[in-house]
């Protein structure tokens, strides 16, 4: 997704990425190519400097970490029997303000 942001605007390199960020160009080419992953830190960095959200740069990490550990342990995962019953939407769903 960070490579899509670069590419559609070629204004944005690498290293201005980097230096409005406050980190070095080596993070995030790690970033670009998977090596890294997006922190909360990392997270709050990109939202300032694309003019994103953090949560969209979370979020899709947890996309990556999900996906990865799906497939990781597929097999091990069939092999989970359920101990009680799916959760209701009210379950699932509570008021964190309340």
């Amino acid at each position: 997704m960070l490579r899509e942001f670069l590419l559609v605007d070629d204004r944005i390199t690498q290293e201005t990425l980097a230096q409005s960020m406050r980190v070095s160009r080596v993070t995030i080419n790690q970033l670009i190519n998977g090596r890294r992953a997006v922190t909360a830190e990392m997270a709050l960095r990109l939202a300032k400097a694309l003019r994103t959200t953090p949560e969209l740069w979370l979020n899709l990490q947890r996309q990556v970490d999900l996906t990865v550990a799906r497939r990781q342990l597929a097999r091990e995962l069939r092999s989970i029997k359920p101990i009680r019953d799916p959760l209701t939407k009210k379950e699932l769903f509570y008021d964190l303000v309340s």
